[in-house]
């Protein structure tokens, strides 16, 4: 994962169900020995692997975010907006926040939280 807790670039290509060994792999020290663990206790449990990416990345997020991180960002993207950001720069911050947080809403929602940050004669310009 990168430094945004979203996908590595590499990451995009790799089919869901290996991306949970690839970022197995990929995990240091005490989150090696953490997930090494959680495999451990679901199979003495009886439990099947977890072969889902969205499955692993709720278990490291409830593990390793703290609390407040993803409500923090949430408002933050909530209340983004452009000001005296350039158009790649108001772009590039919501899309982090997007991968951050998440979003699960259709993509006509997030166009129109999209456009709904941009400064007024940017909108109308898009909008044309």
């Amino acid at each position: 994962m990168d430094q945004h807790h979203g996908e590595s670039v590499e990451c995009k290509e790799v089919p869901d169900d290996k991306k949970v060994k690839l970022v197995a792999l990929k995990l240091c020290k005490y989150a090696s020995i953490w997930w090494s663990n959680v495999v451990a206790k679901r199979a003495r449990k009886g439990k099947g692997k977890i072969r889902s990416w969205r499955k692993m990345k709720e278990k490291l997020r409830a593990k390793f975010l703290p609390p407040h991180y993803l409500q923090d960002n949430y408002n933050k993207l909530h209340n983004l907006r452009q000001g005296s950001r350039s158009v790649e720069e108001y772009t590039s911050e919501f899309e982090k926040l997007a991968m951050i947080c998440d979003l699960r809403e259709n993509k006509d929602h997030t166009i129109i939280h999209y456009l709904g940050g941009l400064n007024e004669f940017v909108r109308n310009v898009v909008h044309l």
